[in-house]
């Protein structure tokens, strides 16, 4: 391999000009004074100074935390407080009366059904009623003396009557058999004793009953019948009055599907009232949040749509059953609406508190760093960082406990100590002293 020769002139002689192929050494004079006995070059061995890096830190201390859980929730009214109305007997809606956000109070009417027809079953079964009334009382008064009296009357008539019959049926008789008297004329004969007979005995049995009152069961029976009449009587009241469909609650109308002429059936959906006086906040809590969120813990709620107000709130339920998919559980927070802004179906920010963690130590949130899925934080001593391995607790927005790894006092870089190699000379810019 061959090498250029003016490369070569180039490193030996390095303060040298190269012009036209002619080496020129160019002299530098140093004036230096003559008490500067020190040599330069040992200045240029010495490393060159470190900075120290500005960074801003916290003390880590003994304090209580008060942990919350930030979710997301919509406005749902409370069940207890919501009136479901539909139809209770069939028709046709005469007339509507309220219309949708209204307010209403408990007994305002909400719509009406035609009520003719239920009027005319209900004047029939007054009068069955009626009849049914009277038939028991005459029979429980019974047959009246004068009554009793013309029944023995008639009876003793034909009584008589059949004896007269009779003695007379056996003269005939007694020529029947001397072959006197005709057959025809013997069977006539036997055929009215027969019916005179036949008249006495239902005289009589019309006599004795009317002697002995009216029967026990026939009492029970009219009574029944009674019964069974002023059942229907009811349901003909009940029918009427379901014409008329009010307001159970007081409260606001949020939904009306009833409209003027429309047919309706039992179960037919007229309207939805809610009385908005108090909401729930319908929250989904993770399964790793369930034991920690308490019936009764506190709640800030944001609604969505209206910044400009917080609402404070509990948990007032949870609920028994999780969702069996991701394993989520239903909580709700209940809310005063004391302005009436808040309507179901708004959706919210709540920010659910936790049981308190007495006696926690604490560093600021933005002091914990993660290196490869290993919580760290820089901690100073000296005016050195060093990165330490911990182990973290409950974390809030402000502040994360720590379980293991420093201690009480410790000072740890919240702003610029991430990633310092160990015992990075830094310089503190927060108010915590220095170790």
């Amino acid at each position: 391999m061959h090498e250029n020769p003016r490369s070569k002139s180039h490193r030996r002689f390095p303060n040298a000009l190269i012009v036209g192929g002619v080496a020129v050494l160019s002299v530098l004079v140093l004036v230096l004074p003559a008490c500067n006995d020190s040599p330069k070059s040992a200045e240029a061995d010495d490393p060159p100074a470190v900075h120290p890096v500005p960074v801003r830190a916290a003390r880590a201390e003994i304090t209580t935390l008060h942990p919350a859980v930030d979710l997301v929730g919509v406005l749902a009214a409370i069940p207890e407080q919501t009136a479901l109305l539909s139809a209770k007997t069939s028709g046709q809606i005469e007339r509507v009366a309220v219309v949708e956000g209204q307010h209403v109070h408990a007994g305002d009417q909400i719509a009406r059904l035609d009520p003719r027809v239920a009027q005319a079953r209900l004047d029939r079964a007054k009068a069955t009623v009626d009849q049914a009334a009277a038939t028991l009382e005459r029979l429980q008064r019974g047959a009246r003396v004068q009554e009793i009296e013309a029944a023995r009357q008639v009876a003793r008539q034909a009584e008589a009557r059949a004896n007269e019959l009779r003695s007379k049926f056996q003269g005939l008789k007694t020529l029947h058999d001397q072959h006197e008297l005709s057959d025809r004329a013997y069977k006539q004969a036997e055929s009215k004793l027969k019916a005179a007979e036949a008249q006495s005995a239902a005289a009589a049995a019309k006599r004795d009953l009317l002697e002995a009152g009216t029967r026990p069961e026939d009492i029970a029976a009219a009574k029944a019948s009674l019964a069974a009449a002023k059942a229907d009587l009811s349901a003909a009241k009940l029918a009427v009055a379901f014409c008329n469909v009010a307001s159970p609650i007081d409260g606001t109308i949020t939904q009306l599907p009833a409209r003027q002429g429309m047919s309706v059936v039992p179960s037919t959906k007229l309207a939805t009232i809610v009385d908005l006086s108090k909401l729930f906040v319908q929250i989904r809590v993770p399964g790793a949040y369930m034991e920690k969120v308490r019936i009764g813990a506190r709640a800030t709620v944001q609604v969505t749509s209206i910044q400009s107000k917080q609402y404070e709130g509990t948990v007032q339920r949870i609920s028994g059953q999780a969702d069996p998919n991701v394993g989520d559980v239903n909580a709700f927070v209940r809310l005063s609406n004391e302005n009436g802004l808040l309507r179901p179906g708004l959706g919210c920010r709540v920010r659910v508190s936790l049981p308190d963690i007495p006696d926690a130590l604490v560093i600021p949130t933005a002091a914990v760093a993660d290196r490869d899925g290993t919580p760290v934080v820089t901690v100073i001593r000296e005016n050195k960082a060093h990165e330490v391995e911990v182990a973290l607790g409950v974390e809030t927005a402000k502040q994360a406990q720590i379980t293991r790894g420093i201690e009480s006092g410790d000072l740890v870089a919240t702003e610029g100590g991430y990633g310092l190699p160990d015992g990075t000379p830094v310089r503190i810019l927060s108010d915590a002293p220095a170790n």
